[in-house]
């Protein structure tokens, strides 16, 4: 049987990026965003080859049939293990890998597909959830980070 790789694949922008910094923990900031948002986002792993690298992210989900939407909340740092190639002292170095290498000052990421909401007054909503600095939309330029955001 033969196997043939797909080159370039066009991904189409049919999500919003919300850029999140705050102090939380992921777990803590998904129950704000639950308690304030009026969702109900559940926690699951989310693992991913970054430059050869097995990186576990955070991520947290949420599924809406009547709205026909899907909310991911995820960690843009996770602390991988980088084995070196050549003898040392160290077999394994620990290093932070980002899903999201450009935007390394933002902490989480609030990715919605589908539905439609006015996100000024989803923003001011996530404002208010204590230890958060900041929220803004994301316009991502690079085609490699948008690779890392198809979870399923």
């Amino acid at each position: 049987m033969a196997l043939r790789k797909l080159k370039h694949i066009e991904i189409e922008e049919d999500f919003k990026l919300i850029g999140i910094h705050c102090q939380l923990e992921g777990y803590k900031l998904a129950f704000n965003l639950n308690k304030f948002l009026n969702i109900s986002l559940e926690h699951f792993d989310y693992s991913i080859k970054i430059n050869k690298f097995d990186c576990v992210f955070e991520m947290f989900k949420h599924v809406s049939e009547t709205y026909n939407t899907k909310i991911y909340l995820f960690s843009n740092k996770s602390f991988g293990n980088i084995q070196s190639n050549e003898p040392n002292l160290f077999d394994n170095i620990n290093s932070n890998v980002y899903l999201i290498d450009e935007k390394r000052n933002i902490d989480f990421f609030l990715k919605i597909e589908g539905g439609s909401f006015n996100y000024t007054s989803l923003m001011n909503k996530i404002h208010e959830i204590p230890m958060v600095q900041s929220c803004y939309l994301i316009n991502l330029k690079s085609q490699k980070s948008k690779y890392n955001l198809i979870f399923e």
